[in-house]
């Protein structure tokens, strides 16, 4: 078992178990050409983009960013034409997705504290610890470049995920808050201090 940065020939395999995890999501519904130029700006800092690779194949992936700081509008700029080229094409076929992104990531960029922040983590349905296995090396990646000592932030559904949440809690990640995101969606924000 290994974990890595990604690389351009992991997209197609991080896209599959994106789909595969989190099939009634938002992003997914964007389909996967979009998920594809996503998770690709994460390979430019500020980005990381990380996988689990065991038995020769990509099993896991985690993304997220080191600071908040401005985080969406740095990986915006960072890959301006392949955003804006799928914003167009958005904007004629689904508009309200368009209003959506803009609204989430403007939250996003309001929050009060600064953190690291894992934003998405994933694993094809195992019994070896893939999860915990890759989210302890996210938090080693962030700790490496992590000169203001931020804490790890991450979002997590409030309704009907109490293995989610379990699994953040037993990984030493507490409770900073409840809110509402977007259309009232109920999310727990939980915070880790790196050591």
């Amino acid at each position: 078992m290994v974990i890595r940065k990604a690389e351009v020939k992991d997209l197609n395999q991080i896209v599959a178990i994106h789909f595969e995890r989190f099939s009634g999501f938002f992003l997914t519904s964007l389909g996967r050409d979009f998920l594809k130029t996503f998770y690709k700006a994460y390979l430019k800092n500020p980005g990381v983009l990380l996988v689990l690779e065991d038995e020769g194949e990509v099993k896991g992936f985690a993304a997220g960013s080191r600071d908040n700081r401005g985080f969406f509008k740095k990986l915006l700029k960072n890959n301006l034409i392949s955003f804006a080229l799928f914003g167009l094409k958005i904007l004629f076929t689904n508009p309200k997705a368009l209003k959506r992104m803009s609204s989430n990531a403007g939250k996003s960029e309001k929050n009060n504290f600064i953190f690291a922040e894992l934003l998405s983590i994933a694993t094809l349905k195992n019994k070896k610890g893939y999860g915990k296995i890759l989210l302890q090396e996210f938090e080693k990646e962030i700790a490496r470049e992590n000169k203001e000592n931020l804490p790890v932030s991450l979002t997590t559904d409030f309704d009907n995920n109490d293995k989610a949440v379990q699994f953040y809690k037993d990984c030493e990640y507490q409770v900073q808050e409840i809110f509402e995101s977007y259309q009232g969606r109920k999310m727990y924000r939980f915070i880790k201090k790196l050591n």
